[in-house]
């Protein structure tokens, strides 16, 4: 496709809405149509009938509109749960858009704190332990895995796990999988399967060695 921007310097003939995309505007110049903008893009740009259009500005006007794209798509994704940044910057690639496009994106959603990896870090580590009995070992994978960095992870996880609350999840967790438990024969491939599970639910190992004996006492004789 050969580039709009060959076309130019030339002077605005036109700004006509799109019939399909109410918030764009079609440009033309000398009579011929150049490229689409959002109408913000075009009113900020300050983009009238009879302005020059040069080479340099068409592409401020491509970076400007792909800025005002990602900005309309990062509030999209915000409005649906909360996101770390290195969610959204994924995400942004995924989209088509570079990973310092993404993050210049990201700076003014930082700065008025519609996005803060910190309290996204203990507010995912607390969720995930409450409603679905994550350990620690899955809920760090999980938030490295979206971008989060070290320090929040760990404080995060120093602030959910401490000692008596790390054993009362060891223990919610197996509680939870009692009934499949039962069904195993007991001795020692039940305790391997209770100690199986929980590893894959991210608790440590030697805590899991240390109290499945305990812990599968009790749910055989429901006191837990």
């Amino acid at each position: 496709m050969d580039d709009p921007g060959l076309s130019l310097p030339g002077r605005c003939t036109d700004i006509v809405p799109q019939k399909r995309k109410k918030d764009r505007v079609s440009l033309f110049v000398e009579g011929s149509f150049l490229d689409g903008f959002h109408r913000e893009v075009i009113y900020k740009a300050g983009i009238s009938r009879g302005d020059v259009i040069t080479p340099e500005r068409y592409r401020e006007l491509t970076q400007l509109d792909r800025r005002h794209q990602l900005n309309e798509q990062i509030f999209r994704w915000l409005a649906v749960r909360n996101h770390a940044a290195g969610e959204i910057v994924k995400k942004s690639n995924a989209k088509g858009f570079s990973t310092e496009e993404a993050r210049q994106a990201l700076v003014p959603f930082i700065e008025k704190g519609y996005l803060n990896d910190k309290k996204f870090a203990e507010t995912f580590t607390r969720e995930k332990n409450e409603h679905y009995g994550w350990g620690p070992a899955k809920i760090r994978q999980a938030l490295a895995q979206k971008g989060v960095k070290k320090q929040y992870i760990d404080l995060a996880l120093e602030n959910t796990f401490t000692e008596n609350q790390l054993i009362d999840a060891l223990a919610d967790a197996a509680r939870s999988a009692a009934k499949r438990l039962m069904r195993t024969e007991p001795g020692l491939k039940r305790k391997k399967k209770l100690a199986d599970f929980l590893i894959r639910r991210g608790f440590p190992g030697h805590i899991v060695m240390e109290k499945s004996d305990e812990l599968l006492k009790k749910l055989e004789n429901e006191e837990l």
